[in-house]
């Protein structure tokens, strides 16, 4: 879907405009036809800067007609803010990408529980080669998390599930998919910073570059976010829904530096033109976030960077993330060739 909407058409602005607008909601509409979910949402941001924003389907089987205006939870795709704050903070030389992150541990016993904790560094923190396990995935914590929906969550609390692992490798080995090195990167941004991750967001990207629809997911009750229905996310203990009376059913702020947004297609087509072009980080920002190693279990072809995946498509490089949480799917990607950025996301998550 991200390649078919990103070929630039023939004919003068306005016409372009019209024809892939036309081109995409076809190809939208086509999917949804042929697939087994409520609807989705899609946005694209010409190389010029203007915008086209899709909807199909519905919030759920039998609910009102889905808009671009609705919100989702992004997953993973937040993981992008992470990484864009540490590019700014080592611009401004508050932080090092190959310095160890037990520098900014010293004074906290627990740190040498995580595995491999004198040796990682915040690069292989950004690029998953630190040998953490995937504490979002362990058993144990989706029954503390589903038996305590209210239980508002501290970071130290979610590292906690790996204390004493052993590491999957030896630091900067292999690689290994893990939102658990991302909560400590977002711990060593508010110590480096002396503020909360949110606001450096809200103050840093969101604010300024008016992603007006982009929230963090730090409660419950999140405004404007519809209803997700739970396929993939059933094993974890969700579902059949995310929302009851417009409350999730556990706490999604548990994620937070994993991922941590809710947020619409357009505000995330226009993140990733932002991001993944030299528009936010300048030139040596993007070479650094470029520098990638390959991650075989995100498939043939792919690689990932310091928060970002680089993956070979017909039409070039495409530079994204993609992002999981139960009841929903979403994906954002920049083509540097073509200079146009696309965003879907998907109200189910299988």
């Amino acid at each position: 879907m991200l390649a078919a909407c990103a070929v630039p058409s023939s004919g003068t602005p306005d016409s372009k405009l019209e024809a892939l607008t036309a081109s995409c909601q076809e190809e939208l509409d086509a999917i949804h036809a042929a697939g087994s979910f409520p609807g989705a949402t899609a946005s694209l941001v010409l190389a010029d800067g203007r915008v086209v924003r899709l909807a199909v389907g519905n919030t759920e089987q039998g609910g009102r007609p889905l808009t671009p205006e609705d919100r989702m939870l992004v997953g993973s795709v937040g993981k992008t803010w992470v990484a864009a704050i540490i590019h700014q903070l080592a611009a401004k030389g508050m932080v090092e990408y190959d310095s160890k992150a037990v520098e900014w541990f010293h004074e906290d016993d627990w740190y040498l529980r995580i595995p491999n904790a004198g040796e990682v560094t915040l690069r292989q923190l950004l690029r998953h080669q630190s040998g953490l396990e995937r504490y979002e995935f362990k058993p144990e914590f989706w029954k503390e998390l589903m038996l305590d929906p209210d239980r508002v969550w501290h970071p130290q609390e979610l590292l906690a599930f790996v204390f004493d692992d052993q590491p999957m490798f030896p630091a900067g080995e292999g690689w290994a998919y893990a939102d658990t090195n991302y909560i400590l990167l977002g711990m060593i941004i508010e110590r480096a910073t002396g503020r909360r991750f949110y606001d450096l967001a809200e103050d840093w990207i969101n604010r300024p570059h008016r992603f007006k629809d982009t929230i963090a997911s730090d409660q419950r009750r999140l405004v404007g976010v519809v209803q997700g229905t739970v396929k993939a996310g059933r094993q974890l203990g969700v579902g059949p829904f995310t929302l009851s009376d417009g409350v999730f059913t556990y706490n999604v702020q548990f994620e937070w530096c994993g991922g941590g947004f809710a947020s619409t297609s357009t505000d995330l087509a226009r993140w990733a033109w932002l991001l993944f072009s030299e528009r936010l980080l300048g030139k040596d920002g993007v070479a650094a976030m470029l520098d990638a190693v390959p991650a075989p279990e995100l498939g043939p072809g792919r690689a990932y960077g310091l928060g970002v995946i680089l993956t070979d498509t017909r039409l070039g490089q495409l530079r994204g993330h993609d992002g999981f949480m139960p009841g929903y799917l979403t994906t954002m990607g920049y083509f540097p060739e073509s200079g146009i950025a696309a965003a879907i996301q998907v109200n189910t998550d299988a």
